[in-house]
């Protein structure tokens, strides 16, 4: 998770480990581009006001290198209709405004996780 609000990221990360997800968090795209190239994470969840690189900047960057362009990236904003923000999204393939529903964040990542790995069998 890229998220520089560390109450936010803390909520976030007690859910998705509640969820039995394992969570590592980056407080700025910096950080960010950083955990992704060295953790291989199976979903990223970024948020778009980051200090430094934002993430848009970032998701476009990531989606543009090689080891992590098939990571799921699901973008996340505060106040405001994210999907009428696409320019600031990147390449993302799922977006959040925050505050969200934890059943909306759990469900997004639950699908877009199912996505990425091939079914049973």
């Amino acid at each position: 998770m890229v998220e520089d609000e560390p109450a936010v990221a803390d909520l976030i990360g007690q859910v998705l480990e509640g969820e039995g997800y394992t969570v590592a968090v980056a407080r700025d795209g910096a950080q960010g581009l950083m955990l992704a190239r060295d953790w291989s994470p199976d979903l990223i969840l970024m948020d778009i006001m980051l200090p430094g690189v934002d993430g848009g900047t970032l998701t476009r960057r990531l989606k543009g290198e090689p080891e992590t362009a098939e990571v799921p990236i699901i973008a996340m904003s505060a106040g405001r209709n994210i999907r009428n923000h696409t320019g600031e999204l990147g390449d993302a393939d799922g977006a959040l405004a925050k505050p969200f529903d934890i059943e909306a964040l759990l469900a997004q990542v639950a699908f877009h996780l199912a996505r990425r790995r091939p079914p049973d069998g």
